[in-house]
């Protein structure tokens, strides 16, 4: 008998063992005096001393020490009674590590009675990422109940399961009228599909974000919301149902309903002034040339007159000239915009270029050419002409030398073309690159230079229109390159001017 008893004790403190070091959870005994008896290898991970730095020593090691003294009566009132705290009266307490830090654990405490007298076993289970799980989940409550948002939840069937505050205040429902109900109930008669394409997206796993459209309170009025839908998904990661963020966009709305009035009478009054500038400079151009052929009469006629007067009639006729460019360059740029033409066939830009340069006056020693890039290009000529043009005889009209060549390219991006037109003249001082795109701007005094002033304005004018934008760089020590965007397709970009 006594020789089959020692190997089964053997068997069973094997057994013992291995139950013990394979349990999930950290396991550690202690005697009446509080002194460590036994400890598993959880016990060793979760608080990083070797067994051998555990066994015998006060268990007051593993508490922080401000803590010691609490821990200590919390003890001796389990030991004085351990029987009436059975297994499961589990505490959340912090324990301390070797290195010093502190870790949120939960205790369950269980009396062991052995011929050695009582020990406690302590089950010890980590709940840091419980903990800060439950911190999280406060936090959020928190923002969601003070958010000025409405904050709701719903499930994939449509029906509210949460309701903030916020939501309170915008819609009307108090949470218990309105949780469990289909949210169907917020959705004016005429929008009742948004839910059921809402739902789908959602339960294909999509986010709407931005989304606006009108919701119905309680009292039946109608607001303007901006949803954001995130899906709900469960432990398995399985989508359970939707969270809904609404915010009321009530004054956005009616501030840009307020700018589009604005904008559509500002475009009224401008369309009204540029009819009148057309029209004033159309008619002033009547008297200014009877101005002007009575003086060339006075001229071809009168044969008594001095050269002094006859200078002074000269002067008189070219200042009348110049009066009438700026008529027809101010009845130019007040027309720009409206394109009412039709745009017509598209054309290579290469041979609306040729065209160009076939129709303007280009002085001996001066050439246009045209980039291979051009070739690829396919332009309306309609208004692209009048940009072109401009940019072409301002080049040579402010080039400084008797002799010059002018180059037109062409890149492409996405859905723009970026056209160039480079001079070999004198370029332009960098503090007046940004004013020559502005209404009379120029650099050299108008009885050295012909012009109004108006062309570059007219060009920026006319790629402004078209959703562009234009700007001037140096070439290096001569030069210039004028460029432009233009959008690819030819018509205004939508919104644009």
């Amino acid at each position: 008998m006594g020789s089959t008893s020692s190997p089964g004790r053997a068997r069973q403190r094997n057994w013992f063992e291995l139950i013990v070091e394979g349990v999930p959870d950290a396991l550690l005994m202690a005697d009446r005096d509080r002194r460590i008896a036994m400890v598993n290898r959880n016990t060793e991970a979760l608080f990083g001393y070797s067994r051998a730095e555990l066994l015998g020593q006060s268990i007051e090691m593993l508490v922080p020490e401000r803590l010691r003294d609490r821990h200590i009566h919390h003890v001796m009132n389990f030991l004085a009674d351990p029987m009436a705290r059975p297994m499961g009266g589990n505490r959340e307490l912090l324990g301390r590590r070797r290195d010093g830090s502190e870790v949120s654990i939960e205790i369950g405490l269980n009396p062991i009675e052995t011929p050695g007298g009582l020990f406690t076993l302590a089950s010890i289970i980590d709940i840091t990422e419980r903990r800060h799980a439950e911190e999280v989940r406060q936090q959020m409550a928190a923002l969601v109940e003070s958010a000025d948002d409405a904050i709701l939840s719903k499930t994939l069937d449509g029906v509210i399961r949460s309701w903030n505050p916020g939501a309170e205040r915008l819609l009307g429902y108090r949470a218990e009228e309105i949780v469990g109900q289909p949210v169907t109930r917020l959705i004016p008669d005429d929008r009742q599909g948004e839910s059921a394409m809402i739902l789908e997206l959602i339960g294909n796993g999509q986010r709407v974000e931005n989304f606006e459209t009108i919701r119905r309170r309680k009292d039946g009025t109608a607001v303007h919301v901006s949803l954001t839908i995130s899906p709900i998904r469960d432990r398995a990661g399985s989508i359970v149902g939707a969270s809904k963020i609404m915010r009321d966009i009530t004054a956005h709305k009616r501030i840009e309903d307020e700018l589009r009035r604005s904008n559509a009478e500002l475009e009224q009054k401008n369309a009204e002034l540029d009819d009148f500038v057309y029209t004033a400079s159309h008619d002033l151009r009547a008297p200014l040339t009877g101005v002007s052929t009575v003086a060339q009469w006075i001229l071809d006629d009168d044969r008594s007159l001095t050269d002094e007067t006859r200078k002074r009639l000269l002067l008189i006729h070219k200042r009348i000239e110049r009066m009438m460019r700026l008529l027809n360059d101010i009845r130019d740029y007040a027309r720009t915009g409206r394109f009412a033409e039709s745009p017509g066939t598209a054309l290579s830009a290469a041979m609306l270029v040729a065209d160009i340069a076939d129709t303007s006056h280009v002085p001996a020693g001066f050439s246009i050419e045209c980039d291979s890039s051009l070739q690829a290009v396919q332009v309306y000529r309609v208004p692209i002409e009048q940009v072109l043009r401009n940019l072409i005889n301002n080049a040579i009209k402010h080039h400084d030398r008797r002799t010059g060549v002018v180059t037109v390219s062409a890149g492409s991006h996405d859905a723009w073309h970026r056209f160039s037109v480079i001079d070999d003249g004198p370029g332009v001082p960098e503090k007046y690159r940004d004013t020559i795109f502005e209404m009379f701007a120029t650099l050299k005094p108008r009885d050295e230079v012909e012009g109004s002033g108006i062309g570059l304005a007219l060009v920026r004018k006319i790629v402004g229109r078209m959703g562009g934008t234009c700007g001037c760089e140096p070439m290096g020590e001569r030069g210039m390159n004028f460029w432009f965007e233009w959008p690819s397709f030819g018509l205004p970009v939508r919104g644009a001017g």
